[in-house]
Formats: structure tokens, C-alpha cells, sequence
């Protein structure tokens, strides 16, 4: 299992969305991937979140990673909120 460092969170990024709201279908040059998730892995400063959350985070504060395509690295402080599966805003 891998450990982060710090205020680090990994990130298994939810999939590419490929039609918009209306239903109108998006090529795969303007996909991108949301900046939606599951924890997977968390360090030992990171309190605002746990492995298993689903959050919102800043897309342009992850970075990819070696461990996939879908794992993303980000800090604490880029996690925006935590929520659950059919939460209305």
C-alpha cells in the first residue's frame, strides 16, 4: 500500500465525462477528466478528509502519478469538499 507524505491525498479521479448535461455528446478532444474522486490514500497531516471520501478538489493543484492514470496527488489544501453519492447542492 502506498503511504503519502504529509498533507498529501491520493486520489482515484472519477471517469471522463463524455456528454453534457443537455445530452449532447463531447468529442474526446474537449473530455477531460472531473475534478471528482475517491481518497484512496491519505498522510499523516491530513485531517479534512478520509480513504473512502468522495471529494471535489482544484483541478490545476493535482498532479498525475506513476500508479495509474486515474491516481492523482494533491494537498489538503487543494480539497474543496467532501460528499456523498446524491448530494444536491
Amino acid at each position: 500500500m502506498i503511504k503519502p507524505n504529509n498533507d498529501v491525498v491520493l486520489i482515484r479521479v472519477d471517469g471522463v465525462k463524455t456528454e453534457d448535461d443537455m445530452g449532447i455528446l463531447i468529442t474526446e478532444q474537449w473530455q477531460d477528466r472531473q475534478p471528482t474522486g475517491e481518497v484512496v490514500a491519505i498522510g499523516d497531516d491530513v485531517a479534512c478528509c478520509k480513504v473512502g471520501d468522495k471529494v471535489f478538489f482544484e483541478r490545476y493543484t493535482s498532479i498525475d502519478t506513476p500508479f495509474g492514470e486515474d491516481i492523482r496527488a494533491c494537498r489538503k489544501d487543494g480539497i474543496i469538499a467532501t460528499y456523498k453519492d446524491g448530494d444536491a447542492l
